[in-house]
């Protein structure tokens, strides 16, 4: 069997454009070789590997979305730049299963640019010059940008999950006060009404969506409103730890544990350890999972049960 020739150094393992080929005298039937394939039109690379093994669904399609954003780079023009779905994926927004299904790239332009024509792209024409950031190595829209110019395709919900992690406890995009500027900037624009709507249900210091999910169903059902971020210490002012959310009076914490909390190990322990310590600091602990975020009547139950354990009365 007859291998193809080595491509020149400059070009091996990297996604490159069949114009900057010829320019290194490679012939065309060198790029039409099966070892090669064109994920855009003029574009030729090696055929991606496969996510590593170990990675939950939302990293896997990342690091997909990623690699295309890589071999797009190959032809794309010196004015686009990746935004809408795309740029909050490469930025490592939260964002619904329904949009992750889709392996498509949004590329958007200023006018008066024309934005790009191609298969496997979804090319866009933006009418105000907006902050552009380089995440990975490519420009894309700034997560606040990704955040207006999602809203039209999310649910007020949706919304409100990509916001908290704008204003998240771990390196921030934004504080509340850049989310209300955004949004006020977003005036006659799609969305607006439901960037409108999610504001007054953001909250600061939150560490993850489904932590978001648990507050928005607890206080919609007429529950009061739990702490985010609050430190619990014990008797003696020793840390016992910070839980996602607290009822500080009833001595409550809820924590909500993803599966990483069953299948690794240490966590696992870490978790028993944890409980215990806010069961020596009399604090009632609470540990939320998927199935309570998935049937909003149980965790109503679950909390409304505890705070009336703790002295809570309507």
């Amino acid at each position: 069997m007859r291998h193809p020739e080595p491509l020149p150094a400059s070009l091996h393992g990297v996604p490159f454009h069949v114009r900057e080929a010829a320019e290194r005298d490679v012939s065309r039937s060198r790029t039409r070789a099966s070892d090669l394939v064109s994920p855009f039109f003029g574009v030729r690379t090696r055929p991606l590997p496969p996510p590593p093994v170990g990675l939950d669904a939302t990293a896997q399609h990342r690091r997909i979305i990623l690699d295309r954003c890589r071999s797009y780079a190959a032809r794309a023009g010196a004015d686009e730049f990746f935004s809408h779905v795309t740029a909050a994926i490469l930025l490592g927004l939260p964002l619904p299963l329904r949009l992750l299904r889709d392996v498509s790239l949004d590329v958007s332009v200023f006018a008066p640019s024309f934005p790009p024509q191609s298969r496997g792209i979804r090319g866009h024409r933006l009418s105000r010059p907006a902050r552009l950031v380089v995440e990975e190595g490519l420009p894309c829209s700034s997560a606040l940008n990704a955040w207006v110019q999602l809203a039209p395709i999310l649910s007020v919900d949706e919304v409100i999950y990509i916001a908290d992690a704008l204003v998240r406890r771990k390196r921030p995009f934004s504080d509340l006060a850049g989310l209300v500027a955004v949004a006020d900037a977003a005036a006659g624009r799609p969305g607006r009404r439901k960037l409108a709507l999610s504001l007054p249900e953001v909250r600061e210091g939150v560490d993850s969506p489904k932590e978001t999910q648990a507050r928005l169903i607890i206080v919609r059902s007429g529950l009061p409103e739990p702490v985010i971020g609050y430190e619990v210490h014990d008797d003696d002012g020793f840390f016992v730890g910070t839980p996602d959310l607290a009822y500080v009076t009833e001595r409550i914490a809820l924590d909500y544990e993803g599966d990483g909390h069953r299948s690794n190990t240490r966590v696992f322990r870490d978790d028993v350890e944890r409980k215990e310590l806010f069961a020596d600091a009399r604090w009632r602990y609470i540990r939320l999972t998927e199935d309570h975020v998935s049937q909003p009547h149980r965790l109503v139950a679950r909390v409304a049960r505890a705070l009336r354990d703790q002295g809570w009365r309507p």
